[in-house]
């Protein structure tokens, strides 16, 4: 066992998360190459751009500009009427960038296109920076014609809305916008739908000025929570892992399992864990989680799916993990007027269940399989924690901060000041001046694959409310239920399952 734990003589911190150690009995393990052509085609799948050159640097500059936006809005609040729209420009122009509309990264190495944004990309950065510089210039003005917009308000409404749509497909894809489209023709063509969905008809400007010219809307709730607290906390995540903090989890949770037949797997549940306190974000989490993960869950016997299982299960329980939690968390703290503090304490029960099931679940299929044990050569657990435990600090600051009466604002934005001082603890991941850019602007990115969800899901909030929609089937469930708590709460759950598998996490919670 002391062979399986000793320490590289390099450090911990100089490679991979983990080395592997491969015993005769088991199968070849997988090759550098074999992982990293893995990773290439995960990575070729992903909407996202790998941008180098001019456009690298200008998204750069968005994306720190996005995160700085964001801090100074904590210490300097102007109105959320300004402050929104800009965020928003911001925000939109860099998905824009950031997003392909169409094909994959691996076009360039086939030799068909480079993966740079496009002559339409900068026409749609243009034209955002001129829809919402309109808005930002005149916004007093702006927010007072949402029952009656003029001409130019008409226009600039049905670009916004244009651009967020566009923006949210090429985020999650085609669900959520074809999904706002039928919501904004049920708002139009309401007396056409049998009742007891039909309703008033709301002509266009109408429907323009209440989800544009507004805040009940693209400018609603879901936008305001992205642009406060979620910007925030993805600033904090890209603080901690470019300060090693992830690297550490990793090592941790390699550590922590003794070689038993069930060690890969209650690995990766723990490292989903804690990498999900950091992340908040279940597509982040099993991302960074599969590339270190996958060939250790491989050489175990897992076959191909169940790994991916297993993988998936465990990165996506950062939407539950404190104290980052998700999207949906904020936007329960602000719909049920209750403190961040409290959603955290409420989360903490749902996740050790959580995982608990996953680590019962993991247990029965080491035996179904006949997994065997992996070598996996890290420090001891002792070492590490006396090492490197310092990154657990600003977690619990977070906690501290909250139950000594900061806001959650401030408080990640202390906890990510702590983070930043701790970095200088681990000369290879200590924030310079060059790192702390990079960590900025990944900050400001890290926002871009909620956001658009949040401002789409609040034209459907916006509909909803102007036609009334909500309270019907409201009123329908709880007349099916017979007044029974118990049946509603079933038949609620049912509903939101079925819609949970169609739309991403956040935009199925606003809606429901």
């Amino acid at each position: 066992m002391a062979a399986c734990r000793r320490c590289r003589s390099d450090g911990p911190y100089h490679g991979r998360a983990g080395s592997l150690t491969q015993r005769p009995t088991e199968p070849p393990p997988v090759s550098v190459v074999d992982q990293e052509a893995l990773l290439a085609e995960f990575e070729a799948e992903k909407p996202a751009r790998k941008l180098t050159g001019i456009p690298f640097g200008v998204v750069q500059v968005l994306g720190a500009a996005l995160a700085l936006l964001g801090l100074w809005w904590v210490f300097n609040p102007i109105s959320k009427q300004l402050y929104l729209p800009l965020f928003a420009m911001l925000m939109l122009a860099t998905t824009f960038l950031v997003y392909r509309g169409w094909g994959r990264s691996n076009a360039a190495s086939e030799g068909q296109r480079p993966d740079q944004p496009h002559l339409i990309d900068w026409l749609l950065v243009g034209v955002t920076i001129a829809a919402f510089g309109y808005i930002v210039f005149d916004w007093q003005s702006f927010f007072r014609r949402s029952v009656s917009p003029g001409e130019v308000e008409l226009v600039v409404g049905t670009v916004v809305i244009g651009l967020v749509l566009e923006a949210t497909r090429r985020t999650v894809g085609w669900i959520v916008p074809a999904i706002i489209v039928f919501v904004l023709a049920y708002g139009y063509l309401g007396p056409l739908f049998p009742p007891p969905f039909d309703h008033a008809s709301y002509a266009w400007p109408r429907l323009v000025g209440h989800n544009v010219l507004s805040t009940s809307g693209v400018f609603g709730v879901p936008l305001d929570v992205a642009a406060t607290y979620i910007v925030l906390f993805t600033l904090y995540g890209a603080v901690l892992e470019y300060s090693g903090a992830s690297k550490f989890f990793l090592d941790l949770s390699f550590a922590a399992f003794g070689q038993s037949r069930a060690g890969p797997g209650r690995t990766v549940t723990l490292a989903g864990f804690l990498l999900g306190t950091v992340s908040g974000s279940g597509v982040a989490t099993t991302v960074t989680l599969g590339g270190v993960a996958w060939p250790v869950l491989k050489r175990a016997g897992y076959p191909r799916e169940e790994a991916g299982g297993v993988l998936a299960a465990a990165g996506i329980g950062a939407i539950l993990s404190p104290p980052t939690l998700g999207a949906a968390a904020f936007i329960i703290a602000a719909l049920l007027n209750v403190s961040y503090l409290e959603v955290l304490i409420w989360a903490t029960v749902p996740t050790l269940l959580y995982y608990l099931g996953i680590i019962l679940a993991i247990e029965m299929d080491a035996r179904r399989f006949r997994t065997h044990a992996v070598a996996i050569e890290t420090p001891p657990v002792r070492q590490l924690l006396l090492r490197y435990g310092y990154h657990f600090s600003s977690l619990i600051a977070i906690v501290v901060f909250m139950a000594m009466g900061f806001t959650a604002f401030r408080a990640v934005v202390f906890a990510t000041g702590l983070a930043f001082l701790l970095s200088f603890l681990d000369r290879e991941h200590r924030l310079t001046p060059r790192r702390a850019w990079a960590a900025l602007a990944a900050g400001g990115k890290g926002v871009l694959a909620v956001a658009p969800v949040m401002a789409a899901a609040g034209i459907i909030v916006g509909v909803l409310t102007l036609t009334g929609l909500g309270l019907k089937l409201a009123s329908i469930i709880v007349a099916f239920a017979g007044g029974s708590l118990l049946l509603t709460a079933v038949f609620s759950a049912v509903a939101i399952l079925l819609l949970g598998l169609a739309v991403p996490v956040t935009a199925s919670f606003i809606i429901s």
